[in-house]
């Protein structure tokens, strides 16, 4: 079988589900298509926009829920398809199709959902057209859309969300969550080990991530250090130029303080194996690992689309999203103190209601095309 895995150039958080599902098929001996979707809709100015409106908007992350509720709406939706359908736009998707013939589409961006089951049904390509929602605990209003096939979520808020938004519930399903190979395959050694093998004293590791566009504030860094708060931050991502300049800024005035730069790394598993608990400004596909990884998470900003994650994390108590910083160091400070407070977090990772597994998504997605096929 052959899919089609399209993606949106606007961080990570579209791209790394699709390339662990195409790595799949193809490990699965089957054949993938990996793409941009606006690639395959010739739309160069859209896919400029979306990449530096997100770059813009992480830069100001308390400007960011703010804009994105006002675009949030059913206006929006038809708006986008309108887009989709100009002459150019549905060439394009045509000679697209033409080229690679897949058997399936699932895009990883809810614009992808919203565009592409109208856009081949006009053209008369019978094939699924499915939606994993990269969001894992919701989905935008505009996303909504009863024209797929399926829409999959990892997790069964995620589902509630989107029926409460009006999204057919015989068109839902939820999936195990697509792991990377590297997580899929990782073997756990101690915290020790692993801390020796990355170069990290032994003592209690906060990892923070900066995301797929490396931008992040110090904010926590001088709070902890203040507060005399005894742990190390070990940074992953790449960094841009504003957030590296403030990270060196910090070294400066607590060089004593243990900030363990690493950049982007292509070993997150052993990082968060090597961790207490991860921080940061973060999306789905980090929070997902890190559960995976059972490692709790302070969510330090909240972003528009990552906002269901409060009540996630609240009703399953395995970590916090908060955006005040006193309240973050208080809640390092508890974690490192109570050995109570560890135990429950532990014994609730037990408990969750997730499944994860590219491999296990894969066959979920064959099975249910072959169903639509038939």
């Amino acid at each position: 079988m052959k899919g089609a895995m399209l993606y949106v150039n606007a961080g990570k958080g579209h791209y790394v589900p699709a390339k662990a599902l195409a790595d799949s098929f193809i490990r699965g001996g089957h054949e993938a298509v990996l793409e941009d979707l606006f690639v395959t809709f010739d739309t160069p100015f859209w896919e400029f926009f979306c990449k530096y409106d997100w770059r813009f908007l992480l830069h100001h992350p308390r400007l960011e829920p703010f804009v994105h509720s006002l675009t949030d709406n059913r206006l929006n939706f038809y708006l986008i398809r309108g887009q989709g359908f100009q002459k150019k736009h549905m060439r394009a998707f045509e000679a697209w199709y033409d080229k690679n013939r897949p058997d399936f589409i699932i895009s990883t961006n809810f614009i992808g959902g919203i565009i592409i089951p109208d856009a081949a049904r006009k053209l008369g390509i019978n094939i699924p057209v499915y939606q994993y929602c990269a969001d894992v605990f919701d989905t935008p209003i505009a996303g909504i859309n009863n024209k797929l096939n399926k829409m999959y979520f990892p997790t069964e808020l995620g589902v509630e969300k989107a029926i409460g938004k009006g999204q057919d519930k015989n068109t839902i399903a939820i999936c195990p969550f697509p792991l990377r190979e590297q997580f899929e395959t990782y073997r756990y050694t101690s915290k020790s080990e692993v801390r020796a093998k990355l170069g990290l004293p032994d003592r209690f590791t906060i990892l923070c991530s900066l995301g797929g566009e490396g931008i992040g504030s110090t904010h926590l860094l001088y709070a902890l250090a203040r507060a005399g708060i005894n742990c190390q931050v070990v940074v992953i991502g790449g960094q841009s130029k504003t957030t590296s300049n403030s990270f060196e800024r910090f070294s400066a005035e607590y060089p004593d303080f243990p900030v363990f730069r690493r950049g982007f790394v292509d070993n997150v598993q052993e990082y968060l194996a090597a961790c207490d608990m991860q921080v940061g400004k973060a999306g789905a596909n980090a929070v997902m690992e890190a559960i995976y990884m059972r490692r709790p998470f302070i969510v330090t900003e909240v972003l528009y689309a990552f906002r269901a994650s409060k009540e996630f994390l609240k009703r399953h108590e395995i970590g916090w999203c908060e955006n005040d910083v006193q309240k973050q160091v208080e809640i390092i400070k508890e974690y490192i103190e109570s050995a109570d407070l560890r135990m429950r977090v532990e014994k609730a990772f037990d408990n969750l209601p997730i499944s994860f597994g590219s491999d296990l998504f894969r066959d979920m997605l064959i099975k249910d095309t072959e169903s639509f096929s038939i």
